[in-house]
Parts: C-alpha cells; structure tokens; sequence
C-alpha cells in the first residue's frame, strides 16, 4: 500500500493542494466558525475542523502517546467509530481493490465498505478457509476485515492464523476493528490486535472509544505514511469538526486509567454465570470480550421486560440487527457489576427457560 499512498500524496504536493495540520491558536482569528463566541468564551469547542481551526498540540500529543503505548508509528483521532470506518475503508480503497469481509462486522464498516468503490465479497463468519477460498479467486489488491471481538456473538477470529493466511497471498493486507476488545486483554488492557500493529499485512486498527472507555471518538492506528494519508484523504476527517477541549482532557485522564485497570472480576463474573447458566441454552460467547448471547429466539422481548421487571437491565436483540432465528439476550459484564447481581441473573433466566 505504501506505494499507493506516495503516488496519491505527491500528486496533490505537486498540484499545490496537500494538507497538514497545525496550529494558529496565537493568530488573530478571522477563519473558524466560531460566530457568536461562544466556545472562545467557555473555553470549550474546538471550532472548526483540525485542518482549519480545530487542531491542537494537546491532542496531537494524546495521538502520539497513544501510539507509542500500542509500540506503533502513529495514532490519528476521529470523531466516533463511525466516523473512523467510514472514513478510512473509502479513503484506502479504489476500484481495482477487493474487499472481502466476516459476515458479522459492524454496521459501521458495512457502511464504509458501502461508500467505497471497492468490489465486495464477505466470508463465512470466523471461517478462514471460506476467505481463503474467496483470496485465492480474486486477483488484484485485496483487503480483509474482521473484528477482534465480535459484539453479537461476543466471539473472535484466530489473529495468529489469519495473519498467517494473508502472508501467502501478495498485495493483501487487513483492517481490524479493536472496538470491543480495547480494555479486556492484553498489554496495558490495550486488545489483541496490538501484537499484529507492526506487521507488514496490517494496513490499520481501528480503536472506537465508546465501549470500555466510555468517550467519544476513535484512534485509527498504523504507520505514519497511513496517517499522512488519511489527513489528506479520509472525508470524514477533513469535513468534521475537532473534538472540544472536555473532550480531550477526557482522552488524557481515561486513557491513563484504561492502562492500568484491573480487569479480572470482568471475567470471574463472565465465567461464573457460563457455568451456572441452564445448559438448555444455547450460548455464545468468547475468551476476549465481555458478551456472553444467550439465543431466546421468540422468547426475546418477554425475558427481557422479565429482567427488567426485576430491575436487570438487559436488552434483546432482534431482526434484522441480528439474523431471524437468531434473536437473543445480549449480556455485557462490568467490573462494577456484583456477583449477587449476576446470581440472581441466572436464578431469573433458569427459572425462564
């Protein structure tokens, strides 16, 4: 992809249109649109996009900081998940690229996927040799993308041998999607994908930050050339606002907090409720994540308000979020979730089935 990049990035220095950010927070402001005042006066929204007016120092240091925790090159920061796949899959993305999928991921990347002008192909779910099949049949550049921790099913890809797959096959490389592993494994509580940021197939790890960290935004995480690239290219980046002051003195305090969490009761609670819950269900979960599903099928809704009568909360989920016949009890476990809670939980849903 490297080669991709270069020829996209000299191409708009030499046409005198090539962007890079950086800061005039000391010069008299007569460019961003912050009209009324308002955030000069609270000190508060960034005012405009971090091309414009929206960029800072402090930001930029939470990006590298960011990168340097994952050992990686470089970090960039986007509004939300959303905004981060949408942003990256069309930006990397040209009509001579196939693009082949898990069945399972997020709709996010679906849409991403969607906007670009790649061909477009999906794999059985977590089945490497149906997309090794799909590989070997299409020609050209290929990129693969799959989730670390699947949110439906709560289960993940074997990293180690898709890895291994995509090494035989030239000009392929994967987008991974970090969104629900990010807090509940690994080094520094930093995922699974870490491990493979460096290797030379990963083209980018999307991190969302909505989940275990509770903010908003994402890092889209690879080499300084992607992240070069994507300032120049990525729409979503370039037309939206930066994120506000709260915002990324939010970033620095939580992410300080994610790197040092214990996360242990997580799964003490997710392991205890697996053994207990009535074998008569049919569950799905993994070792990564925080979800365990529980298929309910036509009983969904009922359980659920049952739950809530009983003031658990936790939602059903339906067609077509999930296929038809596959409608379930989604559970997420918290480390401040108490074990008489998750007993009477299972007391609730036993007496259910």
């Amino acid at each position: 992809m490297d080669d991709y990049f270069n020829k996209a990035l000299l191409k708009r220095k030499r046409n005198g249109l090539y962007r890079k950010l950086k800061n005039y927070n000391k010069l008299i402001d007569f460019s961003s649109n912050d009209y009324l005042g308002i955030a000069n006066d609270f000190k508060t929204g960034s005012t405009g996009s971090r091309l414009i007016s929206g960029n800072s120092l402090e930001l930029e240091k939470i990006e590298k900081e960011f990168a340097l925790q994952l050992n990686a090159k470089s970090a960039l920061y986007f509004g939300s998940g959303y905004c981060a796949n949408i942003g990256l899959i069309p930006a990397v993305v040209d009509r001579f690229t196939t693009i082949i999928s898990d069945e399972f991921i997020h709709a996010s990347l679906i849409d991403g996927i969607r906007l670009s002008y790649g061909k477009k192909y999906s794999f059985k779910h977590n089945d490497l040799n149906h997309l090794e099949k799909l590989l070997i049949s299409k020609k050209g550049k290929k990129i693969v993308i799959a989730e670390t921790v699947y949110s439906m099913d709560g289960d993940s890809p074997d990293l180690t041998k898709l890895f291994d797959l995509i090494s035989n096959f030239e000009d392929t490389y994967v987008i991974l999607d970090e969104a629900h592993g990010l807090g509940l494994h690994g080094n520094k509580n930093l995922g699974t994908a870490q491990n493979f940021i460096n290797h030379p197939k990963c083209l980018a790890v999307v991190y969302p930050l909505g989940k275990s960290l509770g903010l908003s935004g994402a890092f889209i995480v690879g080499s300084e050339l992607l992240r070069e690239y994507l300032v120049n290219f990525s729409r979503s980046f370039i037309y939206s606002t930066g994120p506000s002051k709260s915002i990324i003195d939010s970033l620095q305090s939580q992410l300080e907090s994610l790197y040092t969490k214990d996360i242990s009761f997580i799964f003490e609670l997710k392991n205890y409720f697996l053994k207990q819950i009535s074998s008569n269900y049919e569950v799905l979960s993994g070792k990564y994540g925080a979800i365990v599903s529980i298929l309910t099928r036509e009983k969904s809704k009922n359980l659920e308000q049952e739950l809530m009568n009983n003031n658990l909360f936790v939602k059903s989920i339906l067609s077509p979020t999930v296929p038809t016949g596959q409608e379930r009890l989604r559970i997420c476990f918290h480390n401040y979730n108490t074990k008489s809670q998750v007993v009477e939980l299972i007391k609730i849903l036993n007496k259910s089935i």
